[in-house]
């Protein structure tokens, strides 16, 4: 494993991630739990980093080993050249995922690490590098299952859903690599008018326009966590990005629409599709949806309604979808509705055609496609 790359994802999303990989040309793909094995090559932490809708975060492996206690974690994580990626002047992070008898708690674990990566790098410079856990200039991963220890640096750096473009979360957000998988599963594809009905603060809108206009996911981010690598070439960097930016297109008028009647998540879409220059593409109402009627008629639905534990409310929001479909879209549009359970989507008097498992907020979730009867 030390040679391959894990490239991390939200649980049932490990399919999907690996048929985006192969659309992308990732060699060597591997299923795994919540994540993917790939070919261990700075071409792929490029195209994963800047191209996957899907992928969290990318890990780079630095050390596997048997772990036994605490003083073999420390003695073989010291063994890791750890000036080769940061400095004294550089801040750090180690997220840790431990299952061990021995070593109990992951906080504890990482703090193990911790100890052996700062007396390295002290005794090579004299002092030692600060601790960063919300903005850490390099990220590192701990995972240890069945004794068997894995340390990498995470390429990322901030998990990839941070698209960049989010003026703040709403309530009951969901994270933009979740809206990516439900358009992928979904089969949204350039040919169709989406709408959303229950838009919110307009995730599903703005992956969906990402996907059309074929901008890169990460095009508005920054920093990576590859570029404190020695790998990293800043050059090749540019002329890849280069290549996928000059592919991008404008999005036409009448392919995206939405709705809500939350005025504030409403104004909270706007101003990122503001931020995007999308605010004339994308059609917005401010309607409650058994009286709303997009300006042209939908041959896609994707939406996430608001239930039970996230927010306050009532079958009566299904009824009122229901009657929105009945009224506004033709037998032949495609719908898939976000949700907990059968019990959920069933007063919307629509026939239940397949359901797909998600995991949302530590809550079991299914992308429901529905029909009318």
């Amino acid at each position: 494993m030390n040679d391959e790359l894990f490239i991390t994802c939200a649980e049932h999303l490990e399919p999907l991630l690996c048929d985006e990989l192969n659309e992308l040309r990732v060699q060597g793909i591997r299923p795994g739990f919540r994540g993917v094995y790939a070919e261990k090559t700075m071409d792929t932490v490029y195209v994963v980093n800047y191209l996957s809708r899907l992928a969290t975060r990318v890990l780079w492996p630095l050390h596997e080993f048997y772990c036994q206690d605490r003083a073999m974690l420390y003695a073989q994580a010291k063994k890791i050249p750890w000036t080769d990626y940061l400095d004294e002047k550089k801040t750090f992070a180690i997220d840790a995922n431990v299952s061990h008898p021995n070593l109990r708690h992951s906080l504890f674990a990482a703090q193990v690490v911790k100890d052996a990566l700062c007396d390295c790098i002290r005794e090579a410079k004299g002092e030692r590098p600060s601790v960063d856990i919300k903005q850490p200039d390099v990220q590192f991963h701990l995972f240890i299952h069945n004794k068997r220890a894995f340390i990498s640096l995470d390429t990322s750096g901030s998990p990839l859903y941070k698209r960049g473009w989010k003026v703040k979360r709403g309530e009951a957000t969901m994270p933009e690599t979740l809206a990516a998988a439900l358009l992928k599963k979904a089969h949204y594809a350039d040919e169709h008018v989406l709408c959303d009905p229950f838009c919110g603060t307009g995730t599903l809108l703005i992956e969906a326009a990402f996907c059309v206009t074929r901008t890169p996911s990460g095009f508005l981010r920054k920093t990576w966590g590859f570029m404190h690598m020695p790998e990293y070439n800043a050059q090749k960097w540019e002329n890849f990005k280069q290549v996928y930016d000059q592919k991008r297109i404008p999005l036409a008028p009448g392919q995206i629409f939405g709705a809500d009647k939350d005025l504030t998540e409403l104004n909270l879409c706007r101003a990122h599709l503001a931020k995007l220059e999308l605010v004339q593409q994308v059609e917005l109402v401010h309607k409650e949806v058994f009286m709303y009627q997009s300006s042209k008629t939908p041959t896609l639905i994707v939406t996430d309604p608001p239930f039970g534990k996230r927010l306050q409310s009532s079958k009566k929001i299904y009824e009122d979808f229901g009657l929105f479909i009945k009224r506004h879209c033709t037998k032949d549009t495609q719908i898939f509705v976000f949700a907990p359970n059968d019990e959920t989507v069933e007063p919307a008097g629509l026939a239940i055609l397949s359901r797909f498992p998600f995991s949302h907020g530590g809550m079991d979730m299914f992308l429901y496609e529905l029909k009318m009867p």
